[in-house]
């Protein structure tokens, strides 16, 4: 997986990657052969490629646009055979969007459209598959689904899988090796090898926002303004609590003026000698959002 700021060219080396682009200095060889000696009937059969850019074309399906990835096994007509059907129903199946067929690409979503790119790349069955932003437009819970398939033909297929993302709590959790691309240099290593050396300064630097190291977690980069000290005997609790209370801005501190006690699944905020009950953290946040007017 490829992670970096912005205008970094994250694109461009996939791009190049996939033999869409020349390299701008050095060899890229694929198989032991150079890229530019592939013919792009060649190249289609080994490489696919799923951009940013969206197809706008009149009058084309769903399942039109998945049949493109047939294109290197077809006949000098272009004649799909009930093989190359089924393997293109298999394929909007494997990507969930079966039921889009005959839907026009112009009426269906950001995020269905990028399944039916998806689709087309299963369609295409290359060893070697390049996908610039593939979730960007999803949401968290189909974002997983998509890289979960991915990683499955990854290892279950045992093919190359090289894809671009700007979540980076997605990454820690799913990549085996993370490519970490900077103006100076790119990176290589496995997720925690990154975490372990404090490898991602560089795609933060600048920005206010934090890597945390200690939960593996992007952290939004508040600076403590206040403490409270906490009274609770359940870690997952605790840990939770910690968490909303570093999102105000607040320290965890056993001398703070303002305490949270938990007791009985009940949070109990306290100032001098009054103290307030709420029966969630969301509720507790407000009030100390509020400064704890009691």
């Amino acid at each position: 997986m490829l992670a970096g700021r912005n205008g970094i060219g994250k694109s461009t080396l996939l791009r190049t990657l996939a033999g869409l682009l020349p390299p701008v200095s050095g060899e890229l060889k694929l198989m032991g052969r150079d890229m530019s000696q592939y013919s792009q009937k060649e190249k289609s059969s080994l490489i696919s490629f799923v951009s940013t850019e969206k197809p706008d074309v009149a009058n084309m399906t769903a399942f039109n646009l998945v049949s493109l990835g047939r294109y290197s096994y077809t006949n000098w007509l272009g004649s799909l055979s009930a093989d190359d059907e089924s393997i293109v129903a298999d394929s909007m199946k494997m990507a969930g969007i079966a039921h889009l067929a005959n839907e026009s690409i112009r009426e269906i979503s950001d995020g269905e459209l990028q399944r039916v790119m998806i689709a087309r790349t299963l369609a295409q069955n290359t060893p070697v598959i390049i996908l610039d932003e593939p979730v960007a437009f999803l949401d968290l819970p189909n974002k997983f689904e998509i890289l979960l398939l991915l990683r499955k033909l990854a290892w279950n297929e045992r093919k190359t899988v090289i894809l671009s993302a700007h979540d980076l709590d997605i990454a820690m959790r799913l990549a085996d090796t993370l490519w970490i691309m900077t103006a100076e240099n790119l990176e290589q290593g496995a997720p925690e090898d990154f975490a372990l050396r404090h490898g991602f300064e560089a795609i933060f630097k600048d920005s206010g926002i934090c890597f945390d190291y200690g939960t593996g977690t992007v952290d939004a980069g508040i600076s403590p303004s206040g403490e409270i000290s906490l009274l609770c005997e359940d870690p997952n609790t605790g840990f939770w609590l910690n968490r909303a209370f570093r999102r105000l801005g607040l320290r965890v501190s056993a001398d703070a003026e303002i305490s949270v006690e938990v007791r009985n699944s009940r949070f109990i905020c306290k100032k001098g000698n009054t103290e307030k009950d709420f029966a969630s953290i969301h509720e507790l946040c407000r009030e100390i959002g509020n400064r704890v007017k009691m």
